[in-house]
């Protein structure tokens, strides 16, 4: 997501605008389905515009807004707790959605600036009207096809994830955990600890399949993957389509249909518990808290943190991948780095048959990096298999009998292990799963 405009320098306070005026901009904006429904969100736009508009405020920043927000005591450590800017992202991301959607008559724009947290007002420009083009040679539309393509089918998905993640039925009666769930997932509401729900980052998954290698998580921090988009064998429209891609924070409709599982159950304390895009997260937040990865590795490079401490090998996307897809015949295989008594080295499904189609996940629950608090890895070959892993850990029976196979945990702890478990899909429906490995570390 850019912060401001290419080219535009954002001012503080148009001279057209009174503060009525601002403040009936907050209001609209609160009152927009963007906001209306994220009572934290609000707060802090509430707060940032009350410290720059009525109390003159230049600067505003990040451990204030921990403390006068978002209920942090005054010693609290930012750089361990992220809550502040993890908010302020997702701020930002609605504010751009307001302005592109709902808002789009607005003359006016408010932004957040980054870092200083302190809201700018600019006028809004004109829409540049660019002169027609002659259509490009047919293997360049062949090639513009396939990246808007790319970027048109995650659009579609956004939308539909954003839908589902956010609408809310005040009628429906949320499903009632079990003893093995409410246990289970305890220990990451535990503590007062912040837990994040991390979704995959599609377009980086995307990104490596249009340029055909893998880009490493070192690279997906420092954002070198935007050299690609310079590269002389790459036509300079293409390039400009890919940054379009990557600007762009879609995910997967697996990853939500399982955020809303784990939230419909009422399993983590919603005051502590945020939902973040994997690009909006960072390598320091692991030494503290929870993490619920729910994605594959070529969508959630974090994972790439723990691989090397892991018994089961994710998909990244290089030969020597993890979690690897057979190109001849769309099979998938998965590594078994120890195998114990009666598993196999290498699992690799079967090809289409009368049940269905086989596919993988794997779910992992690790310590962080500072042994603090866990990480939860649910990674899937596929949408449905994702989604398998999502079921096995909110449903009674299920989760029961995975429990009963592991060594009993710490009080108040989760329980440390990894499985793997072989699903079955009939097109997009899942037909069942069932656990072939379980490793408790």
């Amino acid at each position: 997501m850019r912060e401001h405009n290419a080219g535009v320098e954002p001012v503080a306070t148009p001279h057209s605008v009174s503060p009525d005026e601002r403040w009936a901009l907050v209001a609209r904006l609160c009152s927009s389905p963007h906001l209306h429904r994220s009572t934290r969100l609000k707060e802090l736009l509430h707060y940032v515009c009350r410290r720059s508009w009525n109390e003159g405020a230049d600067e505003i920043r990040e451990h204030e807004i921990g403390v006068a927000v978002f209920q942090r005591p005054h010693d609290y450590d930012s750089a361990q707790d992220t809550i502040v800017r993890v908010q302020a992202s997702q701020l930002r991301k609605r504010l751009e959605r307001y302005f592109a959607e709902d808002g789009r008559a607005e003359p006016v724009l408010l932004e957040l600036s980054k870092g200083t947290y302190v809201p700018l007002l600019r006028e809004r420009e004109e829409p540049l009207m660019l002169p027609p083009q002659a259509l490009p040679p047919p293997a360049e539309r062949n090639w513009r096809g396939l990246v808007w393509v790319l970027a048109s089918a995650c659009l579609i998905l956004s939308a539909a994830c954003g839908w589902l993640l956010y609408r809310q039925n005040a009628a429906a009666t949320p499903p009632t955990a079990g003893p093995s769930v409410r246990q289970f997932w305890s220990a990451f509401a535990a503590n007062g600890a912040e837990t994040y729900l991390v979704v995959a980052d599609s377009s980086y998954a995307a990104l490596q399949d249009a340029v055909e290698r893998s880009i490493g998580i070192d690279e997906y921090v420092r954002r070198g993957y935007e050299a690609e988009f310079q590269r002389d064998s790459l036509p300079p429209k293409y390039g400009d389509l890919l940054r379009y891609l990557m600007a762009r924070r879609y995910t997967s409709l697996a990853d939500v249909m399982v955020v809303r599982r784990i939230t419909e159950a009422r399993l983590l304390n919603p005051a502590r518990t945020s939902v973040v895009h994997t690009r909006d997260h960072n390598i320091r937040a692991f030494q503290s808290g929870n993490h619920i990865l729910i994605g594959s590795q070529r969508a959630i490079p974090w994972v790439n943190l723990f691989d090397r401490n892991m018994d089961f090998h994710l998909y990244d996307g290089k030969e020597d991948f993890h979690l690897k897809h057979d190109t001849r015949d769309s099979r998938v295989w998965v590594e078994n780095r120890r195998p114990r008594p009666g598993e196999l080295p290498r699992y690799i499904s079967q090809s289409r048959g009368s049940e269905g189609t086989e596919g993988y996940a794997l779910l992992a629950c690790l310590p962080n990096l500072g042994r603090t608090g866990n990480v939860l890895i649910l990674a899937g070959s596929d949408m449905t298999s994702t989604e398998a892993a999502g079921s096995l850990l909110t449903t009674e029976s299920f989760l029961a009998d995975l429990l009963q196979r592991l060594p009993a945990a710490k009080a108040s702890g989760a329980p440390h292990f990894e499985a793997l478990l072989r699903t079955t899909r009939v097109e997009s429906s899942n037909r069942g799963f069932e656990i072939v490995a379980l490793h408790p570390h």
